[in-house]
């Protein structure tokens, strides 16, 4: 079952040919199950076999869920980040209904970093049991922050459509950064290498290869090989326009979704623009 307000919402949005989906506070669905903070927003299959399930976290600024007034106004924060962060990245657009959304009613928040470069968070504790089906738990909040990932766990601002897509990535796909010199990096073909050779002896990553170094200043310092050509794409930073894919990282997204169902291939990679509806 698709949740029908959603569905048609969704449909007549196809139909007239552009992304939008409206979400609607005043008619708000049961939970997953008696008791549960978490509610569906849009199912595709809710038997969860096909798809990735993402589960938007209110920062505790929005107020209590459970007032219609302060629903609205999460809904309306989710439904920019479904319309101008995943859809606007080809690779999720055109794989739009191999993702299940959520919201949970039970709030957390992240502040300033204590230590290091990522936001201190606190996670309502219902993430580990109401949410515990989830691929990405992501908290929306207002504060502009440094954003990271934590296992499936990931922050953003609610208009940092690209921050959304990218940590997601990360989540969804164990995706490395590829920017210097701060980020997550590990050994992953045909994204990144940890030596030169490796990354030009991959057949795997022959049709962009343009293997570029740089030396991390985050763990141990180590040298990482960049296999992408000298495109920048998602996995290459935050911020708010949205960039697709590069083929390396698609390479990889591929097989994570193939692992659950058919998928489709995107026709573009970055930093090409494709035609967004």
């Amino acid at each position: 079952m698709i949740y029908a307000r959603a569905l048609v919402a969704l449909l007549l949005a196809l139909l007239l040919g552009s992304c939008d989906v409206e979400f609607d506070a005043a008619n708000p669905n049961p939970p997953l199950s008696p008791g549960s903070t978490v509610v569906p927003l849009l199912e595709w299959d809710t038997t969860m076999k096909s798809t990735f399930n993402i589960v938007f976290v209110p920062d505790t600024s929005y107020g209590d869920i459970s007032v219609q007034a302060n629903r609205q106004r999460f809904f309306d924060d989710i439904e920019k980040v479904i319309e101008n962060g995943y859809w606007q990245n080809n690779a999720y657009w055109i794989n739009f209904p191999r993702f299940n959304y959520y919201y949970m009613t039970a709030g957390g928040s992240a502040a300033a970093p204590t230590s290091g470069i990522c936001p201190t968070v606190t996670w309502p504790a219902q993430v580990d049991t109401d949410a515990a089906f989830a691929d990405v738990v992501l908290l929306l909040h207002p504060n502009e922050l440094r954003d990271c990932r934590w296992g499936k766990k990931v922050t953003s601002e609610p208009t940092s459509y690209r921050t959304v897509v990218h940590e997601s990535s990360h989540a969804l796909f164990n995706l490395p950064d590829e920017y210097c010199c701060d980020g997550g990096y590990r050994v992953l073909a045909p994204v990144m290498y940890s030596s030169l050779n490796s990354c030009n002896t991959d057949v795997a990553n022959a049709g962009w290869r343009n293997c570029s170094s740089f030396v991390a200043t985050s763990g141990a310092g180590a040298t990482w090989w960049r296999s992408e050509d000298s495109t920048t794409d998602i996995m290459s930073g935050g911020g708010d326009v949205v960039l697709e894919m590069g083929q390396a990282d698609w390479t990889v997204m591929k097989g994570v979704l193939s692992a659950r169902g058919p998928t489709n291939s995107p026709s573009v990679f970055a930093p090409s623009a494709w035609n967004r509806p």
